[in-house]
């Protein structure tokens, strides 16, 4: 079993409601300060013109955001060359973390980009980026995370990070002893307290 504390009892992802604009939480990992600012001013666009709302995060490489990474994002824009930690390594460790989290790659070459497969990209964008291509894959992601809006999620502290896991992957939740053991599709995950936490 791996350790893990429990931090967060299960709770529905941001789900669209009529009455209010729906939220997609979104982190940014570009080192290049004008082409963070320019995926910035497209968000807002977007924005305004879909009536949405973005809560946006800004990372400077990829080692600042798995440093301590919190499985909170819904899409992650991520620049394939970066200093200290490449685009492609980063989502590779952040997908062992959190499997639903879309993953967009803004890339100035494609060579890099086509390897988005193995971490499940939703795709890419070359550079310079264009509004027109950026503003379509941003609405293909949107439309996916409409269709996650009923899962519920388990919330684990491990030693890698956060861990987002859907209730649906897992198999029992036990009590043993003072611990609480979570198996799953992913694996077993140990935690200390009593079982009436889960509950709760």
């Amino acid at each position: 079993y791996t350790q893990a504390l429990i931090s967060a009892v299960p709770e529905p992802t941001t789900a669209p409601r009529k009455d209010r604009i729906p939220m997609i939480r979104i982190a940014i990992v570009e080192d290049d300060r004008h082409d963070a600012e320019l995926l910035q001013d497209y968000l807002k666009r977007y924005e305004r013109e879909n009536s949405v709302h973005f809560q946006i995060t800004v990372f400077t490489d990829g080692l600042d955001i798995i440093s301590d990474y919190r499985a909170e994002y819904d899409i992650i824009l991520l620049d394939i060359q970066m200093k200290h930690l490449d685009g492609m390594s980063t989502a590779e460790k952040i997908r062992k973390l959190d499997e639903d989290v879309i993953f967009i790659f803004i890339t100035s070459t494609v060579q890099f980009a086509v390897q988005g497969y193995t971490v499940d990209a939703l795709g890419y964008v070359l550079k310079p980026v264009p509004y027109l291509a950026f503003s379509q894959i941003l609405h293909k992601a949107a439309r996916q995370i409409e269709k996650k809006q009923n899962r519920f999620y388990l919330t684990l502290e491990t030693d890698g990070g956060q861990l987002r896991l859907d209730t649906a992957q897992i198999y029992y939740i036990e009590s043993q002893k003072h611990d609480i053991l979570v198996q799953s599709e992913k694996g077993g995950f140990r935690t200390a307290g009593p079982l009436k936490r889960m509950e709760e």
